[in-house]
């Protein structure tokens, strides 16, 4: 039993591989990455097999959006995250390693700080 329609699929396979080549990927290297034969990941794209969820985080940790895949919506960082990132650009090497060492050491010292953070962010607290 499917669980996209044929339309769904076909919009899913042309987002898929509007990604991949927005990421410069091959369709090979991309059916290698979700351990599927090329002719399988050819019909993906071309709407005619259902991708399935279980290739999403392969994808995900190649630097897809995986959101703008599955809903054509891409993700928008919070403000925050935008300035974040703007100023950590901003920064040389020494001030990047930095900040790796500091959260590695605030990581150490309290071992669950990231999940009160994400409480914190979230107001579950």
């Amino acid at each position: 039993m499917a669980l996209t329609t044929t339309k769904q699929r076909q919009a899913i396979g042309d987002r898929l591989r509007s990604e991949r080549e927005r990421l410069g990927y091959t369709d090979q290297q991309i059916a290698q990455l979700i351990g599927v034969p090329l002719e399988r990941y050819v019909r993906i794209e071309a709407g005619e097999v259902d991708p399935g969820i279980f290739c999403m985080p392969r994808l995900n940790a190649c630097g897809f959006d995986v959101l703008y895949i599955l809903t054509d919506e891409r993700y928008k960082p919070v403000k925050e995250e935008s300035e974040l990132l703007q100023r950590f650009r901003e920064l040389s090497h020494k001030g990047r390693s930095s900040i790796f060492m500091t959260l590695d050491a605030l990581e150490r010292l309290a071992p669950n700080i990231r999940q009160t953070l994400r409480d914190k962010w979230r107001g579950d607290s």
